[in-house]
């Protein structure tokens, strides 16, 4: 029988140092696709908000600086993976055979990990669990009483 798996996405960012670690997003998805789904709309997002439009709403009044063209881009490599259709499938298939996934970037002052752990989950019970009120019924008819469970001394 194969294994059920939940799964456990999460967004980081992390100083280089390593000192420093924040959750960004997280999500527990329950198929593999859900999983892929999250990834692919949260790092898509983020990307946005790594690097907005100047023209951006939120940012109006805010000083805006040229940045350096050759410098890092993780919001370049956070769209290019969001808009990856390979990636999407590779994410897919490594989480329906039960592997973790991760992917980084890194800019100047941080590292933004995407990771994907599926998390082993017990199968559900074949049978109704007994409550310990009454036994089950073997009597004919629908109109019995059931009979009391009376403790044992």
């Amino acid at each position: 029988m194969p294994r059920r798996y939940a799964y456990r996405c999460e967004l980081l960012a992390r100083s280089l140092d390593g000192t420093y670690e924040a959750i960004l997003a997280m999500y527990r998805a329950t198929t593999p696709r859900l999983a892929a789904r999250w990834a692919r709309t949260t790092v898509g997002r983020y990307a946005e908000l790594l690097a907005p439009e100047p023209g951006a709403t939120f940012l109006a009044g805010a000083p805006l600086v040229e940045a350096a063209l050759d410098g890092p881009r993780p919001d370049a490599a956070l769209h290019a993976w969001a808009d990856s259709r390979e990636r999407y499938e590779h994410v897919l298939l490594a989480l329906g055979e039960g592997r973790p996934y991760a992917f980084t970037v890194t800019n100047y002052g941080a590292r933004y990990e995407l990771r994907v752990d599926p998390l082993p989950v017990r199968r559900a019970p074949q049978i109704p669990a007994f409550t310990g009120r009454t036994w089950p019924s073997t009597d004919r008819g629908r109109h019995r009483r059931p009979r009391v469970l009376r403790p044992v001394p």
